[in-house]
């Protein structure tokens, strides 16, 4: 790691020389030290000004030297007025909100940093610093002794303390040097020498990150813990304002507190109740630690007969629908115990890692995330980011059922099989136990099994092609049906790697949305004929020629049509077709037809660039073509490839930038890119362009063996 060294002086000017030669030692010895000198005025007048160096000299430790002076330097930190302990309280809070800000507010980043992320060693020390500070001490032991922490707590500190710090020093004699991120690659390694053996349902890299976050989720549980009592017991005024909710639970300075040590023994509901009444309020800013501290006390009241109770059921489905910070409420019932005790089936993927190239949270945050997007979805400025989505979300009848979906749609991962399979089973429970009616639970459990469907078929078929939207539109039966589905996927692509959104996966599935409910209006048993299609876009695209060029004869035109394939139509707007046609009708010389143009979707958002290159056939030329966008730093995202009876081909390619979208209009690229294709397409005998595109960490650490299918 590394060393701060204080060098105290009355006059540091007089010892210059002797202190040059010390730090000059102390950098040959190869060690990563910070160090400042000062006189015992100067620490106070820097600390004053600066919560870093004041929480540096709150836990300095003499070394050697003239021990006068460092009691000069105690006498000056010991002042009553340098930061006084609910000054420095809310300083290291306010620093700690602002780190766990950096990190989206989760702890469980699939690569955590294990110093500074939420639960890692920095969490640690704040806490351990405000009590340095409060109480002259940070041994947890003596904390425990005082009352700031329970046992529970207490043991809960010092073996996640112990647990972080040995992943840490593992970690940096894994990486050989100073490393406090904890990378893929360095993952596999750790839980390779530390033991962690695969197993037919995990892998043992997934079990030691579990071990890791679970250490994780009780450490920020003791840092919660302590900010609160805190912020009750040394920011709060002398007076406080209370107020009542019920028989059971207060309002104490706008935070709920239990009105009774035996609040929750006698009456159990109230441990899911509690949530409900925060959702319905959003004035009430958290629970009071000593609630939190009853609630954990009291969590194995939540058994079978807790869970087989109606008025538990009715309470849980009441959260669900509750106007206010729902995600808030099932985040703080997770950290506290009450999630995973309740639904046990939830409480197994706490902590489950998913050690792939697309998620970047485990399961149950990643789970928190989908439920927050459906909730987002609700709001209006969704109607920008997300209007399929917004009108989805306002379109269906019971957005609870939405809800249970996403808490269940990952739920059975990690215990081998298909985890969609799975959950549907457990869904299935959960809705019988909690009354849901037949209607109700189908709906829930055919989405948890679908859940994945409709992003498959979005991107790997061909959503252009009436056949395939008629399968699609079979299987949802119902426009109803249709929208929960797509609010439940788009949640949940969002919420597994916001950068997998993008203006082409958005334009997709609008257009498996749109041509779903067309046809779901229009009924099932009126499909459209693909050969019917593709003539009636030809004759209005031959009607709008006819205004535009009239030079163009029929014959002509159906003659290019004839090397533009079937899909061509399917997949282009008239106004596009008759554009296209008339270009490449004009298009003279040996030279290949290069064209570059934006397609705009229907909503904000939408969008995506078409290369079409039109060309006499040759050796190479699809890897030739692929090859060159690459060294644009494009990618293709869709490709369609046609060789026609005449020996010509019109392969069209939809690419997005390397951010996801579209090329800008007036991007000098688009020149640049056509007179690269021109060039290496003009010579059939040249050879592939070479390609060297940079792959980021987490591609090169996560490699996956080649698939390819040919369907």
């Amino acid at each position: 790691s590394d060393i701060d060294l204080l060098i105290v002086a009355a006059r540091p000017p007089r010892h210059r020389a002797e202190i040059e030669r010390f730090m000059q030692a102390v950098f040959d010895l190869s060690l990563d030290v910070g160090h400042s000198v000062r006189t015992p005025k100067a620490c106070y007048e820097e600390a004053r000004f600066d919560i870093t160096v004041a929480t540096a000299l709150l836990e300095r430790r003499f070394i050697c030297g003239d021990a006068s002076l460092m009691a000069k330097v105690d006498k000056e930190l010991g002042r009553a007025k340098l930061w006084p302990a609910d000054k420095f309280f809310l300083a290291k809070y306010e620093e700690q909100t602002a780190r766990h800000a950096n990190y989206g507010d989760h702890e469980y980043n699939l690569e955590p940093n294990v110093k500074t992320s939420p639960g890692g060693l920095r969490d640690i020390h704040t806490a351990l610093w405000i009590c340095q500070r409060q109480f002259g001490t940070s041994n947890p032991a003596e904390l425990c002794e005082l009352g700031v922490l329970t046992p529970q707590e207490t043991t809960w500190l010092i073996e996640g303390r112990r647990f972080i710090w040995w992943v840490r020093f593992g970690l940096h004699l894994v990486a050989e040097r100073k490393e406090d991120r904890l990378q893929f690659a360095f993952q596999r390694e750790l839980a390779e020498r530390l033991g962690f053996a695969d197993t037919d349902a995990q892998r043992g890299v997934e079990r030691f990150m579990h071990h890791y976050y679970r250490h994780v989720l009780a450490l920020m549980e003791v840092n919660d813990i302590l900010i609160q009592h805190f912020r009750e017991t040394v920011v709060a005024s002398g007076r406080t304002r209370t107020l009542p909710v019920n028989e059971r639970f207060r309002l104490v300075d706008g935070y709920i507190e239990a009105v009774a040590e035996d609040t929750f023994a006698q009456t159990p509901s109230a441990l899911l109740e509690l949530f409900v009444i925060i959702a319905n309020n959003p004035e009430i800013g958290g629970v009071r630690a000593s609630t939190i501290r009853a609630i954990r006390d009291h969590l194995h009241l939540i058994d079978d007969a807790f869970r087989s109770n109606p008025a538990h059921h009715k309470l849980f489905i009441d959260l669900l629908k509750a106007p206010h910070h729902l995600v808030s409420q099932l985040t703080r019932m997770r950290r506290y115990g009450i999630l995973g005790r309740y639904i046990p089936e939830f409480g197994r993927v706490i902590g489950q890692m998913q050690h792939d190239m697309f998620h970047i949270y485990t399961v149950d945050a990643h789970t928190m995330m989908v439920i927050r997007n459906m909730r987002l979805f609700r709001y209006d400025n969704a109607r920008d980011d997300f209007p399929v989505a917004y009108h989805c979300v306002h379109n269906i009848p019971k957005i609870e059922l939405l809800y249970i979906a996403g808490l269940y749609h990952d739920i059975g991962k990690g215990r081998g099989g298909d985890h969609s399979q799975l959950g549907a089973v457990d869904a299935r429970a959960f809705c019988a136990r909690h009354g849901l009616s037949e209607a109700d639970t189908e709906l829930v459990v055919w989405l948890v099994a679908k859940h994945l469907y409709m992003s498959s078929v979005a991107q790997r078929a061909d959503i252009y092609d009436p056949d395939v939207v008629h399968g699609f539109a079979s299987e949802m039966k119902s426009e109803m049906r249709l929208d929960y589905l797509y609010a439940l996927t788009v949640a949940d692509m969002y919420a597994t790697n916001p950068t997998l959104w993008n203006s082409w996966r958005a334009t997709l599935m609008h257009q498996l949305y749109t041509e779903t409910r067309r046809t779901l209006r229009r009924g099932l048993e009126s499909a459209s004929d693909k050969a019917v299609t593709v003539a009636a876009y030809q004759d209005q695209a031959l009607e709008r020629l006819a205004g535009t060029a009239p030079h163009l004869d029929e014959a002509k035109i159906r003659g290019l049509w004839a090397d533009f394939g079937d899909d061509f139509f399917l997949r282009h707007t008239v106004p596009q077709i008759s554009t296209l046609t008339e270009t490449i009708a004009a298009h003279t010389g040996e030279a290949p037809f290069i064209a570059v143009y934006n397609t705009q979707g229907d909503l904000p958002g939408e969008g995506a660039t078409r290369v079409y290159v039109y060309t006499p056939d040759q050796p190479q030329l699809f890897a030739k073509t692929v090859a060159m966008l690459a060294r644009q730093r494009l990618s293709v995202v869709d490709a369609q490839v046609n060789t026609g009876p005449s020996g010509m081909c019109l392969d069209t390619y939809t690419v997005l930038t390397t951010d996801g979208h579209a090329l800008p209009d007036d991007a000098p690229e688009r020149a640049e890119l056509e007179q690269h294709l021109k060039a290496v397409l003009a010579d059939d005998g040249k050879a592939v362009p070479k390609v060297s595109r940079r792959l980021s960490r987490q591609q090169r650490e996560l490699t996956l063996p080649t698939e390819v299918s040919l369907m």
